[in-house]
């Protein structure tokens, strides 16, 4: 059920990367970047494990930090993307990193858990995302940004009811 789960998954992802990269009114490459690297990284996650999802993990939360450094809010060249924008794709890059790490984890063997159980604190996460990015829907004026926040927020859940 988990897995069919995370292939749903990919698809919102899709949509959302195919949404940012056919928003003609503005140029958004580090965007672009991000979501295809997030969508590359659960197709091969979910698919074939070409490269270790801790591999992965590590591409996405490097990917949120040059995002960010990318589209500070004081560059004076950098194009006019919303800070709401950038601050859920970095988010959504590091969820996505914690999530594809516990998805693939197999179970310890009894007797052998150490520390906490980090599911439940990903899924409250992954709930706390899916609630930003309900209130960013609405903030939102253009089509294309409402779409791509709701298909990432879709994906996290997603990707979160796989854990259950």
């Amino acid at each position: 059920m988990s897995e069919a789960l995370h292939l749903w998954a990919v698809a919102p992802a899709a949509i959302g990367t195919c949404c940012l990269a056919a928003d003609r009114a503005r140029v958004r490459p580090p965007e672009v970047v991000a979501s295809v690297l997030m969508l590359l990284a659960m197709l091969d996650t979910a698919l074939s494990g070409l490269l270790a999802p801790v591999y992965w993990a590590a591409l996405l939360i490097l990917a949120a930090l040059v995002l960010a450094m990318v589209r500070r809010p004081r560059r004076r060249r950098a194009p006019r993307v919303p800070v709401a924008m950038t601050l859920h794709t970095a988010l959504g890059l590091v969820v996505m990193a914690a999530l594809s790490l516990v998805m693939t984890a197999h179970a310890p063997a009894a007797g052998h858990a150490h520390g906490i159980a980090l599911a439940p604190v990903l899924l409250v996460g992954s709930g706390a995302y899916a609630v930003v990015s309900a209130a960013l829907i609405r903030r939102m004026r253009a089509r294309v940004d409402r779409l791509q926040i709701s298909a990432m927020g879709a994906s996290v859940v997603l990707m979160a009811a796989a854990l259950l």
